[in-house]
């Protein structure tokens, strides 16, 4: 075997990012993890972003070739439909990477999508009506209780469609959350295959709270409603001897301000590097995660993963999937109700100076450093993978 026959027969590994959301969120942190996992597996990494994404610090290597039309933008159902030229540009710089990048260069490639609108799956199902399909394998990471949208039946549809343009057994639905697992099998009458959360590498950084009388309490990410704004704003507007020394840290975009007798309240920058980012998760002692059900019923959160690996302490919401992780580890204490302020200071200065629950979290820290880590990604996209390989050689012998 010469040199360029072995290079075709390692597989290519094809992120579609369509949308980077101008850096915000869990977009690069998460691909550059699915970066370090392929690499582990001596396999290629092909990241494909928008053109023009306004995003700074954008790796190298990664591939800006995908058309920049902004699918996800809010509008009326003329200007909604109107789009349908914009998803036929994303289909068509979709589909000429592919043939220029990718077919024929592998064995077999996975084309790999973990964030996407209806739109953008229907300009891949374009993409792939123009390409040779034979070697190619599309897996689709569903995120949210698609099941439940209005736009269901569209999910649905355009996955019968991406299916039946593909070889039998190179179809697959992924997700990060046992519940969306079990809700989107039902649904999509497929297996649906559970991933780890792997950007949760925070070994690089100080995770040690300050040693002071203070507990600082930090509400991370964009402040939007399904992520508890109205609590927070509860929770700053409260005055009472039990928020004496416990400092809560938000973003500016609040604009929140603080009362007589309430609790410190420092505003920070709407939008953190990952190195600010991190250096507020070290000084936190308490995430507050008062998100919303049912929006985060079976819907994941990076940053309470984050938080466990970072052995921090999360108040969440019940009935979330959060508070359905913490049942699993039996740490019901920290599943509350947000409705009384003065309840949630006293359980903050509780939960904290209890011995029983920090071991606790210690130990759910281990148990997700096993599973939510690069090495575990990497485990298990190479078990997809090679179950895919045998399918095809027993296919073969009839």
């Amino acid at each position: 075997m010469n040199q360029d026959e072995g290079k075709k027969i390692s597989p290519i590994f094809v992120s579609l990012i369509p949308n980077l959301m101008e850096g915000e969120g869990h977009i690069l942190p998460y691909h550059q993890a699915v970066n370090k996992a392929v690499n582990k597996l001596g396999w290629k990494h092909k990241i494909t972003v928008p053109i023009d994404n306004k995003v700074d610090n954008l790796p190298s290597e990664w591939d800006e070739c995908l058309s920049h039309h902004d699918l996800e933008e809010k509008g009326n159902i003329i200007e909604k439909f109107l789009r349908i030229q914009g998803t036929w540009k994303l289909a068509r710089s979709i589909s000429n990477y592919l043939q220029n990048k990718v077919i024929n260069q592998s064995e077999l490639s996975v084309v790999f999508l973990e964030r996407f609108i209806h739109l953008q799956l229907f300009a891949l199902y374009l993409a792939l009506l123009w390409v040779p399909t034979n070697k190619l394998s599309v897996w689709l990471l569903y995120r949210r209780d698609t099941h439940k949208d209005k736009t269901r039946l569209i999910y649905k549809f355009l996955n019968s469609l991406i299916k039946k343009q593909l070889q039998p057994g190179k179809f697959k639905l992924l997700t990060d959350s046992d519940l969306l697992s079990k809700s989107l099998s039902a649904y999509f009458e497929e297996s649906v295959i559970v991933m780890p959360i792997p950007h949760t590498d925070i070994n690089h950084c100080n995770i040690n709270a300050l040693d002071s009388p203070h507990i600082l309490c930090w509400w991370p990410g964009s402040p939007r409603e399904e992520k508890g704004l109205k609590i927070i704003k509860s929770l700053v507007n409260y005055s009472g001897e039990n928020t004496k020394n416990i400092n809560l840290v938000c973003a500016e975009k609040t604009k929140l301000q603080s009362v007589d007798n309430g609790i410190d309240l420092k505003l920070i920058d709407n939008h953190l590097s990952r190195e600010q980012y991190y250096h507020w998760f070290g000084l936190s002692q308490i995430i507050l995660l008062p998100y919303s059900f049912p929006a985060y019923e079976g819907r994941t959160s990076g940053i309470f993963t984050e938080c466990i690996m970072a052995g921090k302490t999360p108040l969440v919401t019940k009935d979330t999937w959060m508070a359905y992780e913490l049942n699993k580890h039996n740490l019901p204490e920290l599943i509350i109700d947000w409705q009384d302020p003065s309840q949630v200071f006293e359980t903050i200065i509780k939960v904290l100076k209890s011995d029983m629950i920090q071991d606790k979290i210690k130990k759910m820290q281990h148990n997700y450093e096993q599973f939510h880590s690069v090495d575990n990604y990497a485990y298990i996209i190479n078990q997809v993978y090679q179950e895919m390989i045998m399918e095809d050689h027993v296919e073969s012998l009839y």
